[in-house]
């Protein structure tokens, strides 16, 4: 397969360019991150060497193309290919495209088994604004389809059909009717993009005479596959009046009240404030000497990444977090190739101050974000603003920022930036309103986590209410008010008390036992999935670790870590904990976790296949490495081992005879562990709950992964958005097999615990403590939440509960039946 080298000024820029690559490709494509230097100091440049063994890691007798962003970086690129053999150099080729969208484009291509020469033209054409219209072969047959998903055609299903139609030979096109775009190549990752397909445009697939019905039967399969969208994401046709999302995106008045897109909850009352977001403007100067002008816009995009990066370095925002994704996406913008070519290319030509024409372009790239269809792709017009806002301000050397009151105050704009929310922390804002703007926007990424309510789309009205007016905004209505009389202010504030009420309760549970009113206490444990996750754990209230997933050791990465690089992890965790338990589950290979570099042979049905425990009982070396850094970590604190996809007891037999070998193994080395470590297994296989009574004579505890347990229950597996309804843990089907297992465990008496999604589920909670279950492991964030019911509960009726919808038939009598005892619940709280 041929592989692709990116070469960036930016470590950072590199991976996560790599990391997105991989995603949207879905198919294994080996692609090599070769960004930064080794200097701590001074992290930004390109090393040749490091390029070198790039290109080296990923060629093939396919080849391999050479990506690269701004200046130095295309010098060490072709540096390195100069390096190689010469047999070696006739494979690689460096590629002239936009860096980010080049090397996108050229993923999706390789993934659809395209050759060299169709990868490249299509990563050059990656920043082009029209695709090329393919030529007709003459012969074809045409059909007509409707896409159901709401979302269209956009990144990832484009990504999906083109794989699929480059598995047909044959020139096969789309054309977007409902758009009156021109026909595009259905292998053309540019062509399906720039065809702004959304959710309920009718299109025409044309196809070959012999491969048509083929190819109209794939096409028919994706669109009722949804394109992998959740379910909840399909229109029903064009012709509809629209989703309920797609009414609310328009501004309306109902009864006074404007109405737009609810972003993040809460409620606000107090006077408006218009936050004045006057672009910069600039004159077209001429200059002298254009080189000049070039070197201070090479400096001014130095400086605004360096203001990117003092963003990035925030403690607070964690590696998964969305608002240093965004950012990241911003520096993104920084490294376009083909925009910063433009704008140099331009000030030699033109010779007028840098200033300008960057403004200029930038501008223009708005626009054309801006004009299409798509709302994801028109939500990208913000980001080009703002990070073109950015650079202008180095560029004329104005550090101006909106000005907000010094009193707390409701903040009206225009549309919200992504750097607008990053300044919001200082300021006394009470809620935020926006004129425009939606929930796929950054900006409204990133204002969703604000404490404060926060409203998008409500349109020029918003505009007209003036300066200084009384405002009450409803955050999860979507709902501004004007001058509130004295009615409409207690309803508010009478909702305001609840919803904080509840926030607060939750809070002040936080840190207390999960013990029900009548004093039957559970354990309430935390899952983990990386080691950046620990302050968040240990502030929310979790009492240890249910789960540490140790796959993401094994994943991202071209070798497996050794026992020190996974023992130090270990340790650090543990000793992060301070005496908290923490459960570690061997690493789960395979199913939906493919780790590429250990050449896994492909199953047509992975999560009935070659996959946890069985697949680390065939790799005896993988596994006892990990087993022996679990054990070493043991001495530093409270771990138990936990083995997931245990289907037999002969696997559970062999397991513990692999740790004990392990054992012995650290014994003769002088390496300590904690020879009391407790063993446990996760029950998610339907054997395993038939075979759970002589399961639980073999371990000190079970741990019950409701995710794969229901879809093995139900035969439906829980990716597939058209099976939905069949994957749900509240069937009495699986609540049977819950009760099952946590009977076993007890008569062993032996702790069993959840750590699959139901364990953090409201709706699950009086059940699950009514059937018994010891310990829940959840998200941290849910912890509060769940605290808080636990301790309005009664054991005993959970216990009357759990007894009746084991005996109901269907998940949705289960949901009613938990829903009227909630409610029921919460009345019985309020009276008294």
């Amino acid at each position: 397969m041929i592989g692709i080298v990116i070469v960036s000024h930016s470590r950072r820029l590199a991976e996560g360019l790599k990391e997105l690559a991989e995603a949207m490709s879905q198919v294994q494509v080996p692609i090599a991150a070769a960004g930064g230097v080794d200097d701590p100091e001074h992290p930004l440049g390109t090393d040749g060497m490091r390029v070198l063994e790039a290109i080296r890691e990923v060629l093939s007798d396919e080849g391999a193309l050479v990506f690269a962003d701004i200046g130095s970086a295309r010098l060490s690129a072709e540096m390195a290919i100069e390096l190689l053999e010469a047999d070696e150099q006739a494979k690689v080729h460096f590629c002239e495209a936009p860096l980010v969208e080049g090397v996108l484009a050229a993923a999706v291509q390789i993934a659809a088994g395209s050759d060299s020469i169709t990868v490249m033209r299509e990563a050059r054409q990656a920043g082009a604004m029209l695709a090329e219209t393919p030529e007709a072969t003459g012969g074809g047959v045409e059909r007509e389809f409707t896409i159901r998903n709401r979302l269209g055609l956009h990144a990832r299903p484009a990504a999906l059909l083109v794989r699929t139609m480059g598995a047909f030979e044959g020139d096969i096109r789309l054309e977007n009717l409902s758009r009156g775009k021109q026909p595009v190549s259905a292998k053309s990752i540019n062509g399906i993009m720039l065809s702004d397909v959304s959710g309920g445009d009718s299109v025409r697939v044309t196809a070959p005479a012999d491969k048509a019905e083929a190819v109209f039967t794939a096409m028919q399969r994706l669109i009722d596959d949804n394109f992998g969208d959740p379910e909840d994401a399909a229109v029903e046709s064009a012709s509809s009046s629209g989703s309920a999302e797609e009414m609310a995106i328009l501004p309306q008045t109902r009864a006074g009240a404007l109405v737009g897109v609810a972003i993040a909850p809460g409620f606000a009352l107090g006077p408006l404030h218009h936050v004045q977001q006057a672009l910069l403007k600039i004159e077209p100067v001429r200059v002298e000497d254009p080189a000049v002008e070039i070197e201070r816009l090479d400096r001014a995009l130095i400086d605004a990444e360096a203001e990117l990066n003092t963003l990035l370095q925030n403690p607070d925002i964690s590696p998964g977090d969305a608002e240093r994704q965004i950012f990241m996406a911003h520096i993104t913008y920084l490294h376009d190739q083909e925009i910063i070519t433009e704008v140099r290319e331009r000030i030699r030509r033109e010779s007028i101050c840098a200033a300008a024409i960057w403004q200029q372009t930038l501008s223009a790239l708005a626009d054309r974000y801006a004009a299409l269809e798509d709302r994801l792709l028109q939500a990208r017009a913000i980001d080009v603003i703002d990070v073109g806002q950015r650079v202008l301000r180095f560029l004329t050397d104005t550090r101006t920022a909106p000005r907000y009151p010094t009193e707390p105050a409701v903040l009206a704009f225009q549309e919200l930036h992504p750097s607008d929310v990053a300044a919001l922390a200082d300021s006394p804002a009470l809620g935020i309103c926006t004129a425009y703007g939606g929930k796929t926007s950054h900006a409204g990424i990133l204002a969703s986590g604000l404490s404060i309510p926060v409203i998008f789309s409500l349109g020029e009205a918003l505009n007209a209410v003036p300066e200084g007016q009384q405002v009450m905004l409803d955050g999860g209505a979507a709902r501004l008010l004007q001058a509130p009389d004295s009615e409409a202010v207690a309803a508010m504030e009478q909702a305001r008390l609840d919803w904080q009420a509840r926030r607060n309760e939750a809070e002040a549970a936080r840190l207390l036992t999960a013990e029900t009113r009548d004093g039957h206490r559970v354990q309430v444990a935390a899952n983990m999935t990386s080691a950046d996750e620990l302050p968040m754990i240990a502030h929310s209230g979790a009492e240890e670790i249910g789960l540490l997933r140790t796959e993401f050791l094994y994943m991202g990465r071209d070798t497996a870590p050794d026992e020190e690089e996974q023992y130090e992890i270990y340790r650090r965790i543990v000793r992060g904990l301070e005496g908290r338990p923490l459960t570690i589950r061997t690493a789960d290979i395979g199913g939906d976790k493919p780790v590429p570099y250990m050449k896994r042979p492909k199953e047509m049905n992975p999560n009935l296949g070659w996959r946890g425990l069985r697949y680390s009982l065939d790799e005896p070396a993988l596994f006892e490495t990990q087993l022996a850094a679990i054990l070493r970590a043991s001495a530093d604190g409270p771990v138990r081992i936990m083995f997931p996809m245990v289907s037999t007891l002969s696997e559970t037999r062999a397991a513990r005879e692999r740790v004990n070998k392990v054992m012995e193994r650290l014994r003769r080395a002088g390496k300590p562990f904690d020879e009391q470590l407790q063993i446990g297994i996760m029950i998610e296989v339907p054997a395993a709950v038939e075979l759970a009574p002589r399961l639980a004579s073999e371990v000190d505890f079970f741990s019950i992964g409701t995710n794969d347990l229901t879809q093995y229950v139900m035969a439906a597996d829980r990716a597939n958005p058209k099976l939905q309804k069949l994957s749900d843990p509240f069937h009495p089907a699986v609540l049977r097999m819950i009760a099952r297992t946590i009977e076993a465990a007890h008569e062993a008496n032996i702790r069993v615990g959840m750590c699959g999604a139901m364990a953090g589920n409201p709706q699950a909670i009086p059940i699950l403590v009514g059937l018994g279950l010891d310990e829940f492991s959840m998200p941290a964030r849910d912890i509060a939440e769940f605290k808080l019911v636990t301790r309005r509960l009664s054991h005993s009726t959970c216990r009357l509960l759990a007894t009746a919808v084991i005996r109901l038939d269907s998940s949705k009598a289960v949901h009613e039946r938990v829903m009227s005892f909630l409610a029921q619940l919460e009345q019985d709280t309020s009276a008294s």
